[in-house]
Protein backbone atom coordinates (compact mmCIF):
# COMPACT_ATOMS: atom_id res chain seq x y z
CA UNK A 1 0.00 0.00 0.00
CA UNK A 2 1.07 3.84 -0.15
CA UNK A 3 1.23 4.08 3.21
CA UNK A 4 4.05 1.34 3.53
CA UNK A 5 6.19 2.61 0.98
CA UNK A 6 6.03 5.87 2.37
CA UNK A 7 7.50 4.40 6.04
CA UNK A 8 11.02 4.48 6.95
CA UNK A 9 13.02 1.56 7.28
CA UNK A 10 13.42 2.00 11.08
CA UNK A 11 9.59 1.83 11.24
CA UNK A 12 9.67 -1.28 8.98
CA UNK A 13 11.86 -2.86 11.49
CA UNK A 14 9.82 -2.08 14.72
CA UNK A 15 6.72 -3.45 12.97
CA UNK A 16 8.90 -6.55 12.42
CA UNK A 17 10.16 -7.03 15.08
CA UNK A 18 8.65 -9.77 17.12
CA UNK A 19 5.54 -9.47 15.34
CA UNK A 20 5.28 -13.17 14.64
CA UNK A 21 5.38 -13.58 18.50
CA UNK A 22 3.25 -10.82 19.73
CA UNK A 23 -0.40 -9.25 18.98
CA UNK A 24 -1.22 -5.23 19.13
CA UNK A 25 -4.28 -3.77 20.41
CA UNK A 26 -5.55 -1.36 18.98
CA UNK A 27 -9.28 0.40 20.71
CA UNK A 28 -11.56 2.67 18.70
CA UNK A 29 -14.42 4.82 19.96
CA UNK A 30 -16.66 6.86 18.44
CA UNK A 31 -20.33 7.26 17.49
CA UNK A 32 -22.89 5.07 15.94
CA UNK A 33 -23.11 7.31 12.26
CA UNK A 34 -19.68 6.15 11.55
CA UNK A 35 -19.87 2.95 12.82
CA UNK A 36 -20.60 1.46 9.21
CA UNK A 37 -18.26 2.90 7.35
CA UNK A 38 -15.62 2.19 10.07
CA UNK A 39 -16.19 -1.15 10.40
CA UNK A 40 -16.07 -1.70 6.61
CA UNK A 41 -12.91 0.29 6.45
CA UNK A 42 -11.22 -2.55 9.31
CA UNK A 43 -12.51 -5.01 7.17
CA UNK A 44 -10.83 -3.74 4.21
CA UNK A 45 -7.35 -2.91 5.58
CA UNK A 46 -7.39 -6.29 7.34
CA UNK A 47 -6.39 -9.65 5.95
CA UNK A 48 -7.49 -13.42 6.99
CA UNK A 49 -9.84 -11.47 9.64
CA UNK A 50 -12.69 -12.56 11.76
CA UNK A 51 -14.99 -10.45 13.63
CA UNK A 52 -17.05 -11.21 16.86
CA UNK A 53 -19.72 -8.41 18.07
CA UNK A 54 -23.34 -7.43 19.42
CA UNK A 55 -24.84 -8.48 16.19
CA UNK A 56 -23.25 -11.63 15.55
CA UNK A 57 -20.02 -13.36 14.09
CA UNK A 58 -18.05 -13.42 10.68
CA UNK A 59 -15.05 -13.89 8.97
CA UNK A 60 -13.04 -12.77 5.75
CA UNK A 61 -14.33 -16.40 4.15
CA UNK A 62 -18.01 -15.00 4.63
CA UNK A 63 -18.92 -11.27 3.25
CA UNK A 64 -22.32 -12.10 2.72
CA UNK A 65 -22.34 -11.54 6.69
CA UNK A 66 -20.63 -8.46 7.06
CA UNK A 67 -23.54 -6.76 7.83
CA UNK A 68 -22.91 -8.36 11.26
CA UNK A 69 -19.50 -6.20 11.59
CA UNK A 70 -21.32 -3.10 9.85
CA UNK A 71 -24.29 -3.17 12.29
CA UNK A 72 -22.60 -3.78 15.43
CA UNK A 73 -22.26 -1.04 18.26
CA UNK A 74 -19.79 -2.97 19.63
CA UNK A 75 -17.12 -5.82 18.71
CA UNK A 76 -13.47 -7.15 18.08
CA UNK A 77 -11.47 -7.94 15.10
CA UNK A 78 -8.75 -10.04 14.53
CA UNK A 79 -6.13 -10.45 11.54
CA UNK A 80 -3.50 -9.02 10.04
CA UNK A 81 -2.18 -5.54 8.92
CA UNK A 82 1.24 -4.71 7.53
CA UNK A 83 2.37 -8.07 8.73
CA UNK A 84 1.50 -7.53 12.22
CA UNK A 85 -1.34 -9.48 14.38
CA UNK A 86 -3.51 -7.31 15.18
CA UNK A 87 -6.66 -7.11 17.63
CA UNK A 88 -9.26 -3.94 16.98
CA UNK A 89 -11.86 -3.53 19.71
CA UNK A 90 -14.65 -1.04 18.77
CA UNK A 91 -16.84 1.03 20.64
CA UNK A 92 -19.67 3.21 19.13
CA UNK A 93 -21.18 4.48 21.99
CA UNK A 94 -21.82 7.74 20.94
CA UNK A 95 -20.31 11.12 19.22
CA UNK A 96 -19.69 12.84 22.71
CA UNK A 97 -18.07 9.69 24.20
CA UNK A 98 -15.73 9.46 20.99
CA UNK A 99 -14.69 13.76 21.85
CA UNK A 100 -14.42 12.49 25.60
CA UNK A 101 -12.22 9.27 24.95
CA UNK A 102 -10.34 11.72 22.92
CA UNK A 103 -9.65 15.13 24.33
CA UNK A 104 -10.33 13.76 28.33
CA UNK A 105 -8.59 10.42 27.69
CA UNK A 106 -11.61 8.92 29.41
CA UNK A 107 -11.61 4.92 29.52
CA UNK A 108 -14.69 3.89 27.52
CA UNK A 109 -16.29 0.13 27.88
CA UNK A 110 -14.95 -2.72 25.14
CA UNK A 111 -15.74 -5.77 24.84
CA UNK A 112 -13.63 -8.38 26.51
CA UNK A 113 -13.21 -10.77 24.37
CA UNK A 114 -10.48 -11.02 21.90
CA UNK A 115 -12.25 -12.50 19.04
CA UNK A 116 -12.24 -15.52 17.24
CA UNK A 117 -15.37 -16.74 18.47
CA UNK A 118 -18.70 -17.83 16.83
CA UNK A 119 -21.23 -16.14 19.68
CA UNK A 120 -22.68 -12.98 19.87
CA UNK A 121 -21.06 -10.96 22.59
CA UNK A 122 -23.15 -9.07 25.19
CA UNK A 123 -23.01 -5.13 24.93
CA UNK A 124 -20.49 -4.50 27.20
CA UNK A 125 -22.50 -1.34 28.28
CA UNK A 126 -24.90 -3.43 29.96
CA UNK A 127 -21.88 -6.16 31.16
CA UNK A 128 -19.83 -6.37 34.20
CA UNK A 129 -15.98 -5.70 34.01
CA UNK A 130 -14.37 -8.64 34.52
CA UNK A 131 -17.20 -10.70 32.92
CA UNK A 132 -18.10 -9.43 29.40
CA UNK A 133 -16.37 -5.94 29.54
CA UNK A 134 -13.11 -4.12 30.02
CA UNK A 135 -12.26 -0.42 30.35
CA UNK A 136 -9.65 1.04 28.83
CA UNK A 137 -8.44 4.41 26.84
CA UNK A 138 -9.18 4.70 22.95
CA UNK A 139 -6.29 5.00 20.81
CA UNK A 140 -8.11 7.31 18.45
CA UNK A 141 -11.74 7.84 17.61
CA UNK A 142 -14.62 9.24 15.76
CA UNK A 143 -17.10 11.88 15.91
CA UNK A 144 -20.16 13.33 13.81
CA UNK A 145 -20.30 16.55 15.95
CA UNK A 146 -17.47 18.86 16.15
CA UNK A 147 -15.45 19.32 19.68
CA UNK A 148 -17.02 22.65 19.71
CA UNK A 149 -20.46 21.72 20.14
CA UNK A 150 -19.72 19.33 23.27
CA UNK A 151 -18.96 20.22 26.72
CA UNK A 152 -15.49 18.28 26.51
CA UNK A 153 -13.44 21.37 25.07
CA UNK A 154 -10.24 22.39 26.34
CA UNK A 155 -10.75 23.21 29.88
CA UNK A 156 -12.04 21.66 32.92
CA UNK A 157 -15.40 19.51 32.46
CA UNK A 158 -17.43 17.74 35.68
CA UNK A 159 -13.44 17.49 37.32
CA UNK A 160 -11.94 15.99 33.90
CA UNK A 161 -9.64 17.82 31.97
CA UNK A 162 -9.70 18.18 28.53
CA UNK A 163 -7.17 18.91 25.78
CA UNK A 164 -8.08 20.18 22.37
CA UNK A 165 -8.24 17.40 19.52
CA UNK A 166 -6.93 17.29 15.97
CA UNK A 167 -10.74 16.90 13.48
CA UNK A 168 -10.18 15.72 10.19
CA UNK A 169 -13.37 15.52 8.25
CA UNK A 170 -13.67 12.13 5.98
CA UNK A 171 -17.18 11.67 5.40
CA UNK A 172 -20.95 13.38 5.45
CA UNK A 173 -23.81 11.49 7.15
CA UNK A 174 -27.70 12.92 5.37
CA UNK A 175 -30.41 12.58 8.36
CA UNK A 176 -33.50 11.78 7.53
CA UNK A 177 -37.15 12.51 9.25
CA UNK A 178 -38.97 9.19 9.89
CA UNK A 179 -42.37 8.90 10.52
CA UNK A 180 -44.03 5.37 11.85
CA UNK A 181 -46.48 3.02 9.29
CA UNK A 182 -49.90 4.78 8.49
CA UNK A 183 -48.57 8.47 8.38
CA UNK A 184 -50.45 9.83 5.36
CA UNK A 185 -47.41 9.81 2.54
CA UNK A 186 -49.29 12.61 0.62
CA UNK A 187 -48.19 15.00 3.27
CA UNK A 188 -44.83 13.83 3.99
CA UNK A 189 -43.25 16.89 5.12
CA UNK A 190 -41.45 18.13 8.25
CA UNK A 191 -40.66 21.92 8.62
CA UNK A 192 -37.56 23.43 10.54
CA UNK A 193 -40.81 24.94 12.51
CA UNK A 194 -42.77 22.22 13.13
CA UNK A 195 -39.56 19.77 13.78
CA UNK A 196 -38.53 22.41 16.50
CA UNK A 197 -42.38 22.52 17.70
CA UNK A 198 -42.48 18.48 18.01
CA UNK A 199 -39.44 18.08 19.55
CA UNK A 200 -40.11 20.92 22.80
CA UNK A 201 -43.76 19.59 23.06
CA UNK A 202 -43.76 15.93 22.41
CA UNK A 203 -46.36 15.76 20.40
CA UNK A 204 -48.62 17.67 17.64
CA UNK A 205 -51.58 17.44 16.03
CA UNK A 206 -50.76 15.34 12.78
CA UNK A 207 -53.27 18.20 10.98
CA UNK A 208 -50.07 20.55 11.53
CA UNK A 209 -48.54 17.99 9.08
CA UNK A 210 -51.20 18.02 6.59
CA UNK A 211 -53.24 21.05 6.62
CA UNK A 212 -56.51 18.77 7.46
CA UNK A 213 -58.33 19.78 10.25
CA UNK A 214 -60.39 16.01 10.49
CA UNK A 215 -56.82 15.01 11.58
CA UNK A 216 -57.00 17.11 14.53
CA UNK A 217 -57.63 14.30 16.62
CA UNK A 218 -54.40 12.26 14.92
CA UNK A 219 -51.40 12.82 17.45
CA UNK A 220 -47.71 12.58 16.43
CA UNK A 221 -45.27 11.55 19.05
CA UNK A 222 -41.69 12.53 18.85
CA UNK A 223 -38.86 10.01 19.43
CA UNK A 224 -35.24 11.03 20.38
CA UNK A 225 -31.78 10.19 20.70
CA UNK A 226 -29.63 10.28 23.32
CA UNK A 227 -26.79 12.59 24.87
CA UNK A 228 -24.32 10.72 23.24
CA UNK A 229 -25.29 11.09 19.92
CA UNK A 230 -23.98 13.96 17.50
CA UNK A 231 -26.67 13.24 15.32
CA UNK A 232 -29.33 14.32 18.28
CA UNK A 233 -26.77 18.32 18.29
CA UNK A 234 -26.86 17.91 14.34
CA UNK A 235 -30.47 17.91 14.20
CA UNK A 236 -30.90 20.24 17.68
CA UNK A 237 -29.16 22.89 16.08
CA UNK A 238 -30.27 22.53 12.53
CA UNK A 239 -34.09 22.86 13.32
CA UNK A 240 -32.91 26.17 16.18
CA UNK A 241 -33.47 24.22 19.17
CA UNK A 242 -29.42 24.11 20.20
CA UNK A 243 -27.68 21.80 22.64
CA UNK A 244 -29.52 23.52 25.50
CA UNK A 245 -33.23 23.72 24.52
CA UNK A 246 -36.25 22.22 26.24
CA UNK A 247 -36.81 18.19 25.06
CA UNK A 248 -40.11 16.20 25.30
CA UNK A 249 -39.43 12.71 23.64
CA UNK A 250 -41.12 9.76 24.40
CA UNK A 251 -40.12 5.70 25.50
CA UNK A 252 -42.28 3.09 24.00
CA UNK A 253 -43.18 -0.22 25.17
CA UNK A 254 -43.65 -2.38 22.60
CA UNK A 255 -45.14 -6.09 21.93
CA UNK A 256 -45.61 -8.62 19.35
CA UNK A 257 -42.78 -7.74 17.64
CA UNK A 258 -40.80 -9.93 15.03
CA UNK A 259 -36.81 -10.72 14.81
CA UNK A 260 -35.59 -11.68 10.96
CA UNK A 261 -32.14 -11.62 10.09
CA UNK A 262 -31.14 -9.53 13.14
CA UNK A 263 -33.74 -6.93 12.63
CA UNK A 264 -36.48 -6.27 14.69
CA UNK A 265 -39.75 -4.45 13.59
CA UNK A 266 -43.18 -4.43 14.21
CA UNK A 267 -45.50 -4.81 16.86
CA UNK A 268 -47.90 -2.99 19.00
CA UNK A 269 -46.90 0.06 21.36
CA UNK A 270 -49.01 -0.38 24.68
CA UNK A 271 -48.32 2.00 26.25
CA UNK A 272 -45.42 4.70 26.69
CA UNK A 273 -43.75 6.94 28.93
CA UNK A 274 -42.18 10.17 28.48
CA UNK A 275 -37.81 9.45 28.56
CA UNK A 276 -36.76 8.35 32.04
CA UNK A 277 -34.00 10.97 32.92
CA UNK A 278 -30.28 9.26 32.26
CA UNK A 279 -27.27 10.37 32.25
CA UNK A 280 -24.77 9.97 29.44
CA UNK A 281 -20.86 10.71 29.31
CA UNK A 282 -21.41 12.85 32.40
CA UNK A 283 -24.64 14.88 30.92
CA UNK A 284 -27.77 14.63 32.40
CA UNK A 285 -31.26 14.56 30.39
CA UNK A 286 -34.53 14.90 32.68
CA UNK A 287 -37.61 13.07 32.13
CA UNK A 288 -38.32 13.28 28.65
CA UNK A 289 -34.75 14.21 27.44
CA UNK A 290 -33.19 11.11 26.36
CA UNK A 291 -33.24 8.71 23.96
CA UNK A 292 -31.59 5.66 22.21
CA UNK A 293 -28.73 4.91 21.80
CA UNK A 294 -28.27 4.50 18.15
CA UNK A 295 -29.67 4.68 14.64
CA UNK A 296 -30.82 1.21 14.65
CA UNK A 297 -32.44 1.16 17.81
CA UNK A 298 -34.70 4.23 17.00
CA UNK A 299 -35.68 2.56 13.70
CA UNK A 300 -37.73 -0.29 15.56
CA UNK A 301 -40.56 1.91 17.34
CA UNK A 302 -40.73 3.43 13.80
CA UNK A 303 -41.95 0.26 12.25
CA UNK A 304 -44.78 -0.60 15.28
CA UNK A 305 -48.49 0.51 15.43
CA UNK A 306 -49.55 2.60 18.44
CA UNK A 307 -52.78 1.22 20.20
CA UNK A 308 -55.30 3.11 21.92
CA UNK A 309 -53.67 3.37 25.10
CA UNK A 310 -50.34 5.22 23.42
CA UNK A 311 -51.73 7.64 21.14
CA UNK A 312 -54.02 8.42 23.21
CA UNK A 313 -51.51 9.73 26.00
CA UNK A 314 -52.88 7.58 28.97
CA UNK A 315 -50.67 8.56 31.65
CA UNK A 316 -50.49 8.11 35.58
CA UNK A 317 -51.78 10.81 37.36
CA UNK A 318 -49.81 11.09 40.89
CA UNK A 319 -52.12 13.33 42.73
CA UNK A 320 -55.05 11.85 41.66
CA UNK A 321 -53.84 8.29 41.92
CA UNK A 322 -55.65 7.63 38.59
CA UNK A 323 -54.84 6.95 34.71
CA UNK A 324 -55.85 9.71 32.45
CA UNK A 325 -55.61 10.91 29.08
CA UNK A 326 -53.59 13.44 27.18
CA UNK A 327 -55.77 13.27 24.24
CA UNK A 328 -59.25 11.46 24.92
CA UNK A 329 -60.59 11.86 22.07
CA UNK A 330 -57.04 10.64 20.28
CA UNK A 331 -58.35 8.00 17.12
CA UNK A 332 -54.72 7.44 16.20
CA UNK A 333 -51.21 8.52 16.13
CA UNK A 334 -47.74 8.28 15.03
CA UNK A 335 -44.09 8.30 15.98
CA UNK A 336 -41.80 10.32 13.83
CA UNK A 337 -37.80 9.94 14.51
CA UNK A 338 -34.59 11.05 13.12
CA UNK A 339 -31.84 8.85 11.70
CA UNK A 340 -28.89 7.81 9.15
CA UNK A 341 -30.23 6.47 5.43
CA UNK A 342 -27.69 3.70 6.04
CA UNK A 343 -29.79 2.40 9.65
CA UNK A 344 -33.36 2.86 7.75
CA UNK A 345 -32.79 1.42 4.99
CA UNK A 346 -32.66 -2.41 5.85
CA UNK A 347 -34.16 -1.60 9.72
CA UNK A 348 -36.90 0.71 9.29
CA UNK A 349 -37.60 1.12 5.16
CA UNK A 350 -37.47 -2.78 4.19
CA UNK A 351 -35.02 -2.19 1.67
CA UNK A 352 -33.23 -5.78 2.01
CA UNK A 353 -36.76 -7.25 2.26
CA UNK A 354 -36.89 -7.86 5.67
CA UNK A 355 -39.05 -5.93 7.05
CA UNK A 356 -42.95 -6.24 5.31
CA UNK A 357 -44.96 -3.51 3.99
CA UNK A 358 -47.18 -3.24 6.59
CA UNK A 359 -44.59 -2.08 9.27
CA UNK A 360 -42.58 0.04 7.18
CA UNK A 361 -41.94 3.62 8.16
CA UNK A 362 -42.37 6.42 5.75
CA UNK A 363 -39.68 8.94 4.83
CA UNK A 364 -40.59 12.24 5.19
CA UNK A 365 -39.04 14.88 3.43
CA UNK A 366 -37.45 18.41 5.06
CA UNK A 367 -38.70 21.79 3.80
CA UNK A 368 -40.26 20.65 1.07
CA UNK A 369 -36.76 19.01 -0.41
CA UNK A 370 -36.36 14.97 -0.20
CA UNK A 371 -33.34 12.81 0.95
CA UNK A 372 -31.16 12.51 -1.91
CA UNK A 373 -27.34 12.45 -2.42
CA UNK A 374 -27.79 15.07 -5.26
CA UNK A 375 -29.80 17.23 -2.92
CA UNK A 376 -27.03 17.08 0.08
CA UNK A 377 -24.27 17.64 -2.31
CA UNK A 378 -25.96 20.49 -3.95
CA UNK A 379 -27.08 22.41 -0.83
CA UNK A 380 -30.87 21.52 -0.95
CA UNK A 381 -31.08 19.44 1.53
CA UNK A 382 -28.89 20.98 4.89
CA UNK A 383 -30.16 18.28 7.57
CA UNK A 384 -26.24 16.47 7.58
CA UNK A 385 -23.76 16.42 9.87
CA UNK A 386 -19.79 16.01 8.94
CA UNK A 387 -18.10 12.54 9.67
CA UNK A 388 -14.62 13.19 11.53
CA UNK A 389 -11.89 10.94 12.65
CA UNK A 390 -9.93 12.75 15.96
CA UNK A 391 -6.75 11.96 17.35
CA UNK A 392 -5.04 13.90 20.28
CA UNK A 393 -2.85 16.81 18.79
CA UNK A 394 1.04 15.88 17.58
CA UNK A 395 -1.18 11.90 16.92
CA UNK A 396 -1.37 8.81 18.30
CA UNK A 397 0.89 8.19 21.16
CA UNK A 398 0.44 4.57 22.36
CA UNK A 399 2.83 3.47 19.71
CA UNK A 400 3.57 3.71 15.73
CA UNK A 401 1.37 0.70 14.69
CA UNK A 402 -1.46 2.28 16.49
CA UNK A 403 -0.35 5.66 14.40
CA UNK A 404 -0.18 3.73 11.22
CA UNK A 405 -3.73 2.16 11.26
CA UNK A 406 -5.59 5.83 12.07
CA UNK A 407 -3.80 6.75 9.20
CA UNK A 408 -4.66 4.21 6.66
CA UNK A 409 -8.13 3.58 8.16
CA UNK A 410 -9.00 7.52 7.82
CA UNK A 411 -7.64 7.09 4.45
CA UNK A 412 -9.50 3.97 3.30
CA UNK A 413 -13.06 5.56 4.85
CA UNK A 414 -12.34 8.97 2.67
CA UNK A 415 -11.65 7.16 -0.26
CA UNK A 416 -13.30 4.40 -0.12
CA UNK A 417 -15.76 2.73 2.92
CA UNK A 418 -17.69 5.90 3.12
CA UNK A 419 -19.77 6.35 0.72
CA UNK A 420 -20.24 2.59 0.25
CA UNK A 421 -21.43 2.43 3.55
CA UNK A 422 -24.53 4.75 2.89
CA UNK A 423 -22.16 8.10 3.68
CA UNK A 424 -21.83 10.84 0.98
CA UNK A 425 -17.83 11.49 0.47
CA UNK A 426 -16.01 15.00 0.74
CA UNK A 427 -15.15 15.07 -3.45
CA UNK A 428 -15.79 17.33 -6.47
CA UNK A 429 -19.37 16.71 -6.51
CA UNK A 430 -19.94 17.88 -2.98
CA UNK A 431 -20.20 21.84 -3.27
CA UNK A 432 -21.44 22.92 -0.46
CA UNK A 433 -19.66 23.27 3.63
CA UNK A 434 -20.43 24.36 6.92
CA UNK A 435 -18.31 25.70 9.45
CA UNK A 436 -20.22 24.51 13.23
CA UNK A 437 -23.29 22.03 13.54
CA UNK A 438 -26.46 22.89 12.00
CA UNK A 439 -24.84 26.33 10.86
CA UNK A 440 -25.47 27.97 7.27
CA UNK A 441 -25.09 25.97 4.52
CA UNK A 442 -22.52 27.58 2.26
CA UNK A 443 -21.21 26.93 -1.73
CA UNK A 444 -17.96 26.04 -1.44
CA UNK A 445 -15.14 28.91 -2.46
CA UNK A 446 -18.32 31.47 -1.53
Amino acid sequence: MKLIKNMTFATLALFGAGSAYSTTTIYIAGSTGDRAGTQLGISELLTGWTFQGDKGATNSTSPSTLSKATGANYGVWTGTYSGQSVIIKTSFAGALAGVQAIAGNVPQYFVLSNGGGTTTLTDPTSANLGTAAVSATADFAFSTVFQATTPFVAGVYNGVTYSAVTEELIGVSPLGFYASPGFPTGSANITTALAKQLYTKGSLPLSLFTGNSGDNNKIVYALDRDTDAGQRWGIFNEIDLGTSGTVTAWQPTITGQTTTSGITYGGTVNSQVLWPAETKSGIYSPTGGGGYNSGSSIAVPLTAVLGSDAYQGKYYNTDTSTYEYLYPNATAGYYIGYLTPSDANPDLLGTTGVVPSGSRGVSLSYNGVPLTTANVQSGLYTAWVYNRIIEPVGGVTTGTLQQSFHDALRDQIKNTAAAASGAIAIDSNFRVQRSTDGGDVTIIGQ
